[in-house]
């Protein structure tokens, strides 16, 4: 370690998305701002910090040298932007007791800047870290750590608009992009990492913003310059990335929008998101292209300008991708009373729009453009009876054939709300899962279905573990086909986890076809798989086979390999005395292996 050390404890926003597989841009303007002073720095990881030098503060001479080694420092930079509550597969977010056991092995004489909005959280909570040199950020910690290198003095900054576009650019060759440990596979072809890009700050609604929303605190919006976009977006590219999700915005169809200081709803403009959607697709280098949030009172109140923009969406963004609508509550008294904005019958309208143009089948196997749809429980005035009314409401959308590609309910944090009715809830969440999710799932997804380029992040847990990342045989090839289970997704916005009965190397990625559905999961098998070599479960992956059929399909092949021969798919069913299952024809061919290459 040299010079500063930046740590990513992660961010989790509403509009700001920031753990692995996705990197936030908070961090990035961090080391932008190292970059353009040429000050030396490490960066790092909350997860490499856990896995190579947090196990070193149980040995006390461990411990010891960690400290001389951390002592050489000229400082610390420490982001904690986790707000958004959520479980995470391949990541999680700094905990507020890690910042304490962090700040306690760093030496006291060493300036220390933690910023972030999960820094302002924890203060108003009552988190009071007693430490000389320490400096909590409540602006911009970018700002606030240039205004320290420049004068010595620590204060609360706010970026100018030349500072935002300047580390902006500079942080999209920092450490944070060419270092981050997702950016390539072990192979060194590309990983799964998500470059998530700023577009504006604020939100529309920055006079009167939902209650529970942090967006609207951070005043009117600001917008960035398409040409800005699109050469942060360029030297990203330059860097190694592949995967861009256009965030940073409470709605990517406010986007320069007319009348935003002093109209309800703003007026789309179609024409700046257009370019920058646009002129990222005249790389070629980008595979991914994604964006994230949407108001659906926007779209309803200006249906011309919204139908525009959702042509464009279409167009040019790759398929799976998720406009987030922010319902988060049908009743009208939630409504009133926590500010928001949005009613029925305005989703209505806007998820009608999206399920117009986005309902096709991309080349990765997805729906290119769908809606999803935000329910927040404990909002102010809720009760039992709003429960319901969120309950008929899907299912008035489900009745007229409406697509929405996720359902998220949460709970609401902070203070001044109410407590949740749990009996209600916990029936609400369920009645959603078994009775919504679920069949919207199989509906939009049919077994057969062939999902490209699904990436492998975890063994036998849906949450990747310290071991799997550490341990190369979780990665080697051998494991192929053994005993176990497999989970991964596809890379963008809100993929869907994807699980098959065996073990596939992990940091690797394969083409799948659905074999089953869970509640929010599919369950599928590896497509391209060669009958003589396939192993029994694999084969007990394939509907129709079982396990009996699989072990007399292993012994028939082992008998014809041990003869120096190879079957054909109808000659090994035939040898194992079974018929061939509809599926097994899209999985199984004689001369064929798994693609582990990424899509």
């Amino acid at each position: 370690m040299e010079g500063w050390l930046v740590l990513d404890g992660y961010e989790d926003e509403p509009a700001a998305f920031g753990v692995p597989n996705y990197l936030g841009f908070h961090i990035r303007y961090i080391c932008g701002v190292l970059e353009s002073r040429g000050v030396p720095y490490t960066y790092m990881t909350i997860d490499q910090w856990r896995m190579h030098q947090k196990t070193r503060l149980d040995d006390p001479g461990e411990r010891a040298a960690l400290r001389r080694e951390l002592s050489d420092l000229d400082g610390t930079v420490i982001l904690a932007g986790a707000v958004v509550p959520g479980k995470y597969v391949r990541g999680t977010p700094i905990s507020r007791r890690e910042m304490d056991n962090l700040l306690s092995i760093l030496p006291s004489e060493q300036p220390v800047l933690c910023g972030g909005w999960a820094i302002r959280n924890w203060r108003y909570d009552g988190w009071t870290p007693l430490r000389s040199r320490l400096f909590c950020a409540v602006q911009d910690t970018d700002a606030s750590l240039h205004h320290y290198l420049s004068t010595g003095q620590w204060g609360h900054r706010k970026r100018t608009p030349e500072q935002w576009s300047e580390w902006a650019l500079a942080g999209a060759s920092s450490k944070a992009v060419t270092e981050h440990p997702d950016l390539a596979s072990p192979e060194g072809s590309p990983g799964p990492l998500t470059y998530e890009i700023e577009l504006y700050q604020g939100c529309v609604r920055f006079k009167r913003g939902c209650k529970f929303c942090i967006e609207p605190k951070k005043g009117l919006p600001l917008w960035r310059d398409e040409e800005d976009v699109l050469a942060e977006i360029s030297t990203a590219l330059d860097s190694g990335v592949r995967n861009v999700r256009i965030g940073g915005a409470t709605d990517i169809y406010t986007y320069r929008a007319e009348g935003v200081e002093n109209l309800e709803y703003p007026v789309p403009d179609p024409e700046p998101i257009a370019k920058v959607l646009h002129g990222a697709r005249e790389d070629e280098r980008l595979t991914i292209l994604h964006v994230d949030n949407a108001n659906p009172s926007i779209v309803a109140e200006s249906i011309e300008p919204a139908t525009e923009i959702t042509k464009t969406l279409v167009e040019t963004l790759s398929d799976g991708a998720v406009l987030s609508f922010g319902l988060e509550s049908a009743d009208p008294t939630v409504h009133e009373q926590n500010w928001l904005n949005c009613d029925p019958n305005q989703l209505r309208t806007a998820v009608r729009l999206v399920n117009e143009y986005g309902r096709e089948r991309g080349e990765r196997g997805l729906p290119k453009l769908l809606p999803g749809l935000n329910f927040i429980a404990g909002l102010n005035g809720e009760t039992v009876e709003s429960y319901r009314m969120n309950l008929e409401l899907l299912k008035s959308m489900r009745e007229e054939g409406l697509w929405l590609r996720r359902i998220n309910i949460r709970q609401v944090e902070g203070q001044g709300f109410q407590e949740i009715p749990e009996q209600a809830f916990s029936e609400f969440k369920r009645e959603v899962r078994e009775g919504i999710d679920r069949p919207l799932l199989e509906e939009m997804l049919p077994i057969g279905t062939t999902l490209k380029g699904v990436w492998w992040e975890a063994h036998d847990d849906r949450i990747r573990r310290p071991e799997q990342v550490l341990e190369p045989k979780h990665r080697d090839e051998s494991i192929r086909g053994t005993a176990g289970i497999t989970f991964g997704r596809q890379i963008g916005a809100y993929p869907i986890l994807v699980g098959v009965p065996y073990k596939i190397p992990l940091e690797s990625a394969s083409e799948i076809i659905v074999t089953s559905h869970g509640m929010r999961s599919i369950t599928g098998v590896e497509t391209g798989l060669d009958v003589n070599s396939a192993t029994q479960h694999q084969l007990e992956a394939i509907p129709g086979i079982g396990s009996k059929g699989a072990w007399r399909l292993v012994s028939a092949c082992a008998r014809a390999s041990s003869k120096g021969n190879s079957y054909s798919l109808n000659e090994a069913f035939e040898a194992a005395g079974l018929d061939i299952p509809g599926l097994a024809k899209a999985v199984l061919n004689a001369d064929a292996r798994p693609d582990v290459a990424q899509e």
